[in-house]
């Protein structure tokens, strides 16, 4: 069978990755096309045909790529329509994908949608298109899934997080610290985003702020997919960078300092203490500030429906603000996070994200084929 594949980002690639591979095993005749990123094109052992990396952006920086993002869209579309997949498969990314999910659904492709646009930050007025424009949506956050069922789309289906098993299945290196020069002081882990614009913002301030710790050592984690020139923003001697061993700097960490996203869920199934962090341009934040409808954003938080992890958004997020808060953490609270940790991979469950998604796809299509070819055996 023919599968469509789209995302955007680092995250989606990741994402979009899992998914295929575990497609393939139940589909050994599976063929794709893909927009995605170099993990996807691994997996499927074939080129994707657009590059996500091109599709980063934060916020209303949206505005600069414009063009080529338009450009971009109209080359999906005709790809689409020549390709005719079996299945559009949506993920992430969902101001680019649900443009492209209304031009599909107007030329009779289904579509579904992997990890769905965050209506519960924004209001439920998307939810319309998405009744008219998907067909179902397979959801990693279970209060997410809830969200859409209860604003009337009921094929919304909670199929695991796909970060449990990404943690618990990866071994970690015993020689991290011999093999990166690191020395025996304990380690506070700063992930400044995996956006371009993301790290520029967040990175002075967050080693500004944990600069002043040195009884620690500060190791960056670093991505080689992004200018390396962008880590090279600090001169304390007590600050290293890593490259692409994220997990492996959770899991020797005694502490977090984390931009917002999967990463705070990540440090949090690494039972990791950590301080959330963002920052964005003004615009964007005063756009924000006005379309969301939740009070934090941290993953952590949301799932347990309180603060529990402290967060340091915008005007907030100051190198005073940041040592402030990480003494208290260090000092403080670091075991009632603990505490929450255990309480949340009970919230997540055990299921398989990739692989429940990928039955439940090849399952949908073979259904969908099977009546399209009886319709026109009764016709």
């Amino acid at each position: 069978m023919r599968y469509y594949i789209v995302t955007g980002e680092h995250s989606g690639d990741i994402h979009g990755a899992d998914l295929i591979t575990e497609i393939k095993k139940i589909d050994h005749q599976a063929h794709f096309w893909s927009c995605g990123g170099p993990l996807m094109q691994k997996a499927m052992g074939a080129p994707c045909m657009v590059n996500a990396t091109e599709m980063a952006y934060m916020g209303l920086d949206f505005l600069k790529k414009f063009y080529k993002l338009w450009k971009l869209l109209e080359y999906c579309k005709q790809s689409l329509i020549e390709y005719r997949p079996n299945v559009v498969i949506l993920i992430d990314y969902s101001g680019f994908n649900m443009r492209l999910a209304s031009f599909a659904q107007h030329n009779g492709f289904q579509i579904y949608y992997y990890i769905p646009p965050k209506i519960w930050a924004h209001g439920a007025k998307r939810i319309e298109r998405i009744k008219r424009d998907i067909q179902k949506v397979f959801s990693t956050l279970p209060f997410e899934a809830a969200y859409y069922r209860e604003h009337g789309f009921l094929n919304t289906y909670y199929v695991g997080n796909p970060l449990v098993k990404k943690v618990s299945s990866h071994i970690i290196n015993p020689l991290f610290k011999k093999e990166n020069a690191l020395d025996q002081r304990p380690i506070i882990a700063l992930l400044p985003g995996s956006r371009i614009d993301e790290v520029r913002r967040i990175l002075p301030i967050i080693t500004a702020g944990a600069a002043h710790f040195t009884s620690y050592q500060l190791i960056v984690a670093g991505l080689s997919h992004l200018p390396k020139g962008l880590y090279q923003t600090f001169n304390a001697t007590n600050i290293k960078v890593v490259f692409d061993q994220t997990y492996d700097l959770l899991a020797a960490a005694q502490v977090g300092i984390i931009a917002s996203g999967t990463a705070s869920l990540e440090a949090a199934l690494f039972n990791l203490p950590q301080i959330v962090v963002y920052k964005t341009s003004p615009l964007t934040h005063f756009i924000y500030k006005r379309i969301t409808t939740i009070d934090c954003i941290s993953l952590v938080n949301l799932l347990v429906g309180k603060i529990v992890v402290p967060e340091l958004i915008q005007h907030e997020l100051t190198p005073q603000n940041l040592r402030k808060t990480l003494t208290m953490v260090l000092h403080e609270t670091c075991n009632q996070q603990l505490s929450i940790y255990h309480h949340i991979r009970n919230i997540l469950g055990k299921e398989e994200a990739p692989l429940q998604t990928a039955k439940s796809i090849v399952e949908s299509i073979k259904t969908h084929i099977s009546v399209n070819h009886k319709k026109g055996t009764d016709a």
